[in-house]
């Protein structure tokens, strides 16, 4: 499913897959606040799905630089029983070539962001690529072989096959890719910032669920792990996108790409 035109930072493109959306329920995002779901329609209409759920598309990131391409995330793909969809699309990579990338981001391991790094029999999809993911996320999995929302088993695959690569510190993949450690929605959270030509993007992972968390950095989305560590990375992270003029990218937003101005969400003139 291609319905995002490419976002291009410098002599870089990005492109989105969306492997598609289920219509999910408003009330379960920020259960014990008070939210006017009705202006948050108003205001960012494209975001909602009927009166009382919100579409929740599922976005990987495919990104062209002059000397390698970097998949960031990977979608939910083939994972085990995690089947969340009302509207799945079985061939949304089927104009990539797998063959051809060289590194995969994970921002973390819930199955709808790193679920596809498998194919059947746990080998990679990606077959000639490195994998990212940072250690913690690794660790605090460890024992979540059975839920089907976490892509565990993958992960330890492609760490028997010598290809998952894993790092404590902020580090570029390739020049303009840097991978920057965000935790709280879970323990080894990252972001991807994407730079060139004084131009460049946040590809912001699970900081964000709602458009609203640009104004209300410290509302966090139920599903973090660690609430306030995520709101620290969220509040960090958006005024650095902000304060240097950076756009941002967000996986399950309907219209990834957007940026910041007065402190609230506009979306991305192209």
């Amino acid at each position: 499913m291609t319905h995002v035109a490419p976002a291009h930072v410098g002599r870089f493109e990005i492109r989105t897959v969306c492997e598609g959306f289920a219509a999910l329920p408003t009330a379960e995002e920020f259960p014990e606040l008070s939210v006017d779901w009705d202006a948050e329609r108003r205001a960012y209409p494209w975001a909602y799905h009927g009166l009382d759920a919100w579409a929740w598309h599922v976005h990987a990131f495919v990104i062209e630089t002059p000397g390698a391409t970097v998949v960031v995330d990977t979608g939910a793909g083939p994972f085990g029983p995690y089947r969340p969809w009302e509207h799945w699309n079985a061939d949304a990579w089927e104009k990539e070539d797998l063959g051809a990338v060289a590194h995969v981001a994970l921002t973390h391991l819930h199955a709808d962001h790193a679920g596809g790094i498998e194919e059947a029999e746990l080998q990679p999809r990606f077959p000639n690529a490195s994998y990212h993911l940072h250690p913690a996320d690794l660790r605090y999995f460890e024992d979540a072989h059975d839920d089907a929302y976490v892509a565990i088993r993958p992960a330890e695959r492609l760490e028997s096959l010598g290809v998952l690569r894993t790092a404590h510190t902020n580090h570029d993949i390739v020049p303009g890719v840097r991978l920057i450690h965000a935790p709280g929605h879970t323990p080894g959270h990252q972001a991807v910032l994407v730079t060139d030509r004084d131009e460049g993007v946040l590809l912001t992972g699970d900081l964000l669920h709602q458009p609203i968390q640009i104004a209300e950095r410290e509302w966090f989305s139920s599903h973090d792990e660690d609430p306030l560590l995520g709101v620290a990375s969220r509040r960090l992270l958006l005024w650095r996108a902000e304060s240097h003029g950076y756009r941002i990218g967000v996986s399950h937003f309907a219209e990834p790409f957007g940026a910041i101005a007065r402190g609230r969400w506009v979306g991305d003139p192209g």
